[in-house]
């Protein structure tokens, strides 16, 4: 019985990742003016359930990834860097130096 459990639960959340990865379309990709950050913009559509939204992506050291801006019902990403860690996406303003994020 455990097995099939875990079968199961495996199955969902690996169907889970494959749906996530590929329903997100590359909207852009930026840099700081320091060219030290890069984020890369997506927009990610869940399907009839849920709403468009956009993903924003910085790419940190080797393979790892963090979320900083995820914003529901939005369909672009208007970015402004304010200095080479503050950026302004969508008109909310998020200091990278101090690892603040967004989430609608």
């Amino acid at each position: 019985m455990t097995v099939l459990v875990t079968f199961s639960l495996s199955a969902i959340l690996l169907l889970a990742i494959v749906v996530n990865t590929f329903t997100r379309e590359p909207i852009e990709t930026i840099q700081s003016p320091d060219s030290k950050i890069t984020i890369d913009f997506y927009t990610v559509n869940g399907g009839a359930a849920t709403s468009i939204g956009v993903l924003g992506i910085v790419d940190g050291p080797l393979w790892f990834k963090k979320n900083i801006y995820n914003d529901n019902n939005m369909h672009k990403a208007d970015v402004e860097w304010t200095n080479n860690h503050t950026i302004t996406i969508n008109n909310h303003t998020l200091d990278l130096s101090k690892g603040e994020t967004f989430s609608d």
